[in-house]
């Protein structure tokens, strides 16, 4: 994470270290002509394309059990960060309806929610939005306003959404294609806080390396 803190999957236990090492051993065992691994095509996107995120369930009812959380970055830039914004993942939630929750709690923080499809360039004091243009994304303009909206079932083009909490409530609007960085990004008006039990348990389930040792 450039940014100061992101809104992070990492507490899907498909994101763990043992889940990746024994997935590549899988892989490797399919090359062979054994069972398939974790990238074939039960864990591809809704396009068709293997990625590091997981695929939406395919029913409620194969939801599985776990939270996006908050996670600390490396702060190079200033702002809370939310990839794959326009996605559903395995536990069955639109992340950007939980992002929004995220900032709820963390409201002095800006938010930046970036579409799958999209990247957001930045070069010097500048900064640029890159997206494919025969992908989906959540960007659409409204015909009888002309006002762009968010779409979640992705009709539009891909985007970068700016984020922020207003007399309670969570206002977004769609970033600008470019322009300078000091416009895009501000420092929090609060002291940043992190959420320190969800933190704390997701790095006892996903530890640096093997252990035995019971979870407090």
């Amino acid at each position: 994470w450039v940014f100061q803190s992101g809104h992070s999957d990492s507490a899907d236990p498909e994101t763990f270290r043992q889940h990746m090492l024994d997935s590549a051993e899988m892989d490797e065992k399919k090359r062979k002509g054994g069972p398939r691994g974790r990238n074939d095509e039960d864990d591809q996107d809704d396009e068709g394309h293997a990625d590091e995120s997981s695929a939406a369930p395919k029913s409620e009812e194969a939801a599985k059990d776990w939270k996006y959380i908050k996670v600390p970055g490396l702060s190079f830039l200033p702002g809370l960060l939310c990839p794959h914004h326009d996605m559903v993942q395995s536990n069955g939630v639109l992340r950007s309806d939980d992002f929004d929750g995220m900032l709820l709690r963390h409201r002095g923080e800006r938010g930046i929610g970036i579409d799958h499809w999209c990247s957001l360039v930045v070069e010097g004091g500048r900064y640029r939005v890159v997206y494919h243009d025969d992908r989906p994304g959540s960007v659409v303009v409204d015909d009888a306003t002309g006002e762009t909206c968010f779409c979640p079932e992705r009709t539009g083009h891909p985007g970068v959404w700016i984020k922020e909490v207003v007399d309670g409530v969570v206002e977004q609007w769609v970033c600008p294609p470019e322009g300078k960085v000091s416009d895009l990004l501000r420092f929090p008006s609060s002291e940043l806080v992190e959420d320190s039990l969800e933190l704390a348990e997701c790095r006892c389930a996903n530890p640096d390396v093997a252990t035995d040792a019971p979870c407090d």
